[in-house]
């Protein structure tokens, strides 16, 4: 049976949450990031203080912009409250199911292709290459595991701060100089 790459609702609400509850205080934009295997929506802000990933799984809501979510409601793009995040779940037929990552500043809805099928690497594949790249190249920089991993700042970020916290890896230089080298 022949579907589409992505569930057209998922897509929709996805967007549509990443507009409606980030935080405008931040000057940043949403970012979208599309892969073969998967598209990431990151929406500046991170969730309302209070709430928790598994609240909004449960379909808890807190509006940040209040004003903005009543606006796309009368324009029926937003059909009720607290439910968008389970309907982008039920859209999801099969193997294949979304994935939701906070953190205090950006919340990130992951995608995945239902008709991709390569399996995704595990955390565990992801660290091994980064320490195999490592051991080749001596220093590397986030943009190395960026490419390795083909993702985003986010999940290269989480893989180097896992390495980080077994106290494999350590940390050279600050800001834009950062890099990363085996522990000694």
């Amino acid at each position: 049976m022949e579907h589409f790459d992505y569930p057209e609702y998922a897509i929709r609400e996805a967007l549509l949450n990443a507009i409606v509850h980030r935080d405008y205080d931040y000057s940043g934009s949403i970012i979208i990031n599309i892969f073969d295997d998967r598209i990431e929506f990151v929406s500046i802000g991170g969730l309302v203080k209070g709430i928790t990933l598994a609240d909004i799984l449960h379909g808890v809501s807190q509006s940040r912009n209040m004003v903005l979510a009543n606006i796309f409601y009368r324009l029926k793009l937003v059909e009720s409250y607290g439910t968008g995040i389970q309907r982008i779940m039920q859209s999801y037929s099969g193997n294949s199911s979304p994935s939701f990552l906070t953190e205090a500043s950006s919340f990130v809805t992951i995608l995945p292709n239902q008709n991709y099928s390569v399996q995704t690497i595990s955390d565990m594949g992801a660290e091994d290459k980064v320490l195999r790249l490592l051991r080749e190249k001596k220093e590397i920089n986030r943009k190395d595991v960026e490419e390795l991993l083909n993702c985003s700042g986010f999940p290269a970020r989480k893989v180097l701060k896992s390495l980080l916290n077994q106290n494999k890896i350590e940390v050279i230089g600050n800001a834009r100089a950062t890099r990363y080298i085996l522990k000694k």
